[in-house]
């Protein structure tokens, strides 16, 4: 059988059982029970089990799975500076009708220049210059604004400690978002957010907790 066709089959059916997935959690936002583990900046977008069928097909080998170059790594992120994510949800929280909107994408205004010691792969290091990633996130509850704000990755610097000499609060980005699986109150909104220095592996998980009358706190990753 021909070698692209396998992979294509199996990362398929792995595509299919991916939007079951979020399909579940995207019908339980807001007090899913789940274990959330924190944020990583590099993974497979695969699903373990999809991946052993490459491995026991001969597909692919061990070999194959080590994580992308630093150089791959900055390719991927210059695509995702044209990129938008946007979450828009609406639900009933007791007897209040919230809904809950999130923009994510790059401020390509705004220059991040990482110094040349994070360049790993390179025999010459060089400078990267890349553009931040922001966060623009609204509420309403019954109609009514009660929050909106744009959260920067400078927003969440006073509640975390810096373990990498102060160099990941200078240089650090908004990097990953997604819903916190773990959480068990309906009156609340929880988002697993990671800082990172870009396209390296340092960084640290943080949890925004969205009250509904638009109070908000961080939290390191619980």
């Amino acid at each position: 059988m021909n070698k692209l066709f396998i992979i294509v089959l199996v990362l398929a059916l792995d595509g299919c059982n991916s939007k079951s997935d979020r399909k579940t959690i995207d019908s339980s936002l807001i007090n899913s029970h789940e274990v959330a583990k924190p944020s990583k900046t590099r993974g497979s977008k695969y699903s373990k089990k999809a991946v052993d069928s490459l491995i026991r097909a001969g597909v692919i080998s061990q070999d194959d799975l080590a994580p992308p170059s630093q150089s791959e790594e900055r390719e991927r992120l210059k695509k995702g500076y044209d990129k938008i994510k946007i979450i828009d949800s609406s639900f009933i929280s007791n007897n209040d009708t919230l809904h809950f909107h999130l923009k994510y994408y790059c401020l390509k205004d705004s220059n991040l220049v990482i110094p040349k010691f994070y360049d790993f792969d390179e025999k010459n290091p060089k400078e990267f210059v890349t553009h931040p990633f922001v966060a623009d996130i609204s509420l309403t509850r019954n109609k009514h604004t009660v929050l909106n704000k744009q959260f920067k990755a400078s927003d969440f610097y006073p509640f975390f400690k810096d373990n990498f000499g102060g160099n990941l609060k200078k240089y650090g980005s908004l990097l990953e978002l997604n819903f916190l699986k773990r959480n068990n109150n309906e009156n609340r909104i929880v988002l697993d957010f990671s800082i990172a220095i870009p396209t390296t592996d340092l960084g640290t998980g943080l949890v925004l907790m969205i009250q509904k009358n638009g109070d908000y706190k961080i939290v390191e990753n619980y």
